[in-house]
């Protein structure tokens, strides 16, 4: 994969993943997605194909899709079915705000980035209402130039037009844009993207989410300690 990014250059703007990054909110994905396949299967889709451990959201949404299609049902019905998975994912996300926690260090490593000049956007699978508030309990809010949660940008993480959409959005380029996350689907986004990765150490599944526990080769504890790691690149 061909990078955009040029180590001599400084970068311009950071894009954050939010969950497990730069906050734990506790969303019970596992529950979210097996209500997700409950309503496929009412559909008629085949029980016992999907899996709530076995499957992103994403994966669970292009496998119906293309059910969908191989069965010729139609659309209007379809539109019908992700509004209402749209809602049981919203439910599942702003029911976890009240819990909501910062990572350690994520307001100081904002701020630090912010006041350096850099822009900041967050690009999360979440819904946009979500992000938000989440940013904003956190105080975060006003730091941030672009927030675009799910439905977005042309695709999603872990496609090229996530990041790229998200780096015109900040009026930059990709190659002076850093993507930061604690996933493989954050990395293989940015390197479909082509711009810099920093992974952080803070994934729910700790080093079982990274492909075949092996982190990005950019990495660090936690968010809190970016802005230094930045720095002793060069970078900012």
């Amino acid at each position: 994969m061909r990078t955009l990014f040029c180590p001599e250059l400084k970068l311009k703007g950071i894009i954050f993943d939010l969950d497990s990054t730069l906050i734990q909110a506790h969303i019970d994905f596992e529950s979210m997605k097996a209500e997700m396949i409950r309503l496929l299967e009412s559909k008629g889709y085949d029980r016992g194909d999907l899996s709530p451990t076995q499957h992103t959201t994403v994966q669970i949404l292009e496998k119906a899709r293309e059910w969908w299609l191989e069965q010729g049902k139609p659309e209007e019905e379809w539109k019908n079915t992700l509004l209402e998975i749209e809602a049981i994912m919203n439910r599942g996300e702003l029911k976890a705000l009240a819990n909501l926690t910062e990572i350690e260090g994520a307001r100081e490593a904002v701020k630090t980035l912010k006041a350096k000049g850099l822009k900041l956007a967050i690009l999360t699978r979440s819904c946009h209402q979500y992000a938000v508030e989440a940013l904003r309990k956190l105080g975060l809010l006003d730091y941030f130039d672009v927030i675009l949660g799910r439905n977005e940008t042309p695709e999603p993480k872990p496609y090229k037009a996530a990041i790229d959409y998200t780096a015109h959005a900040l009026g930059l380029e990709v190659g002076e844009v850093a993507m930061v996350g604690d996933h493989q689907i954050d990395w293989d986004s940015a390197q479909n993207s082509g711009c810099l990765f920093i992974g952080v150490g803070t994934g729910r599944r700790g080093l079982d989410s990274w492909r075949d526990q092996q982190p990005p080769p950019h990495f660090i504890p936690s968010i809190g300690s970016l802005p230094q790691y930045l720095e002793g690149l060069g970078l900012i």
